[in-house]
């Protein structure tokens, strides 16, 4: 059976047994994964496969993204390991079900893929488009030229810089802010434009944090929240994609400290993409004090979300979290499962805020 149709078709449990797909152990330890440092040149998207949402509307059938060494790698075939395809997609159509999105943003594009999607999505007059390299950018902003079928008729914004940084000398207020920043801080040594660190940051911030973003590696999150103040639109929101490694109440706590209201607008799951360098990450800030953080094997994630709608599943989030606590294994013993060969994955919630 499909989980195409989730709720729509009648299905509200949360353990369904009907929709599983086994997900299998290795026979052997795994090896590092190299899906940060590819060196492809480009991927060929077809958006009914990927996205999952029929036939595109004003996006092209099929369409080719350009990659640069610093492009984050889409996982084009594998929707359900792609940040975009499997959260940006359902939280876009679960927010433009009750909300106008004329001017939209995204902070932190990569290929562009979540641009494509929110065009098609929603009806833009304007589009921005931020990532911390003007490489990476320039590679997206011909990519959304490329893949749209309406050039021309929305504006589009494309600047590079530092979370929020590249909007702020436009006079665009914007109706929704899209961001999917990384959470892990940069080792001591590794340089931010020395390939594909896209789950990393530099952590030398100048800026005042609380201690539950830092304590929970939501510093940028925290910040873009921030800065969002100054270039959203009176009526305007921001969503935040943030894989749910910590507990839900320290998402909304962080948003209520940056001057927000929020809630848990769509709650998923995801399997664990890049696991050694992720996975790895949290484990040392783990060990460093930070967390602690957690993961769940990924066949259990399956069985509790069954076909669940990420929009219910938001509504009924704590009920989740709280089925989940006993299946939950922190990033140390997560890291040794995923290096024995367990698939690991972990939960994602789209929290939406408000200003106050």
């Amino acid at each position: 059976m499909s989980c195409e149709n989730g709720d729509k078709n009648g299905h509200n449990g949360i353990d369904s047994k009907d929709c599983i797909i086994p997900l299998e152990v290795s026979s052997s330890p795994v090896i590092p994964s190299t899906e940060l440092y590819s060196d492809l040149t480009e991927v060929h998207v077809d958006f009914k496969d990927f996205f999952g949402i029929g036939e595109p509307q004003k996006v092209s059938p099929q369409f080719t993204l350009k990659l640069t060494k610093l492009t984050y790698l889409p996982k084009v075939d594998d929707p359900r390991r792609d940040w975009v395809a499997s959260v940006a997609v359902p939280a876009f159509l679960t927010h433009r079900a009750h909300n106008k999105v004329r001017n939209f943003a995204t902070v932190g594009t990569g290929a562009g893929l979540d641009a494509i999607a929110a065009t098609d999505i929603f009806d833009l007059e304007c589009l921005a488009i931020t990532d911390l390299h003007q490489a990476v950018v320039d590679a997206a902003a011909e990519n959304i030229r490329n893949a749209t079928a309406c050039v021309g008729k929305f504006r589009l914004i494309a600047g590079a810089g530092d979370i929020l940084a590249p909007l702020a000398t436009e006079s665009v207020k914007y109706d929704l802010i899209y961001e999917n920043l990384p959470n892990i801080p940069l080792s001591p040594g590794h340089a931010i434009d020395a390939g594909q660190t896209s789950s990393t940051y530099v952590p030398w911030r100048f800026e005042d944090i609380t201690s539950t973003a830092t304590e929970n590696l939501l510093a940028l999150h925290f910040l873009a929240l921030r800065q969002a103040k100054q270039v959203l639109s009176p009526t305007g929101a921001v969503i935040s994609s943030i894989g749910g490694r910590v507990p839900l109440a320290a998402l909304l706590k962080m948003a209520s400290e940056a001057g927000y209201r929020a809630e848990i607008l769509t709650y998923t799951w995801k399997i664990q993409s890049e696991p050694e360098e992720v996975i790895g990450g949290y484990k040392k800030n783990q060990e460093d004090g930070h967390g602690p953080f957690y993961f769940y094997p990924a066949n259990v994630l399956e069985r509790t979300f069954g076909c669940l709608d990420p929009a219910v599943a938001g509504a009924r989030a704590a009920e989740i979290e709280e089925l989940l606590l006993k299946h939950r294994i922190d990033a140390s013993v997560a890291y040794e499962l995923h290096r024995n060969g367990l698939v690991i994955g972990h939960t994602v919630a789209i929290v939406r805020s408000t200003p106050m």
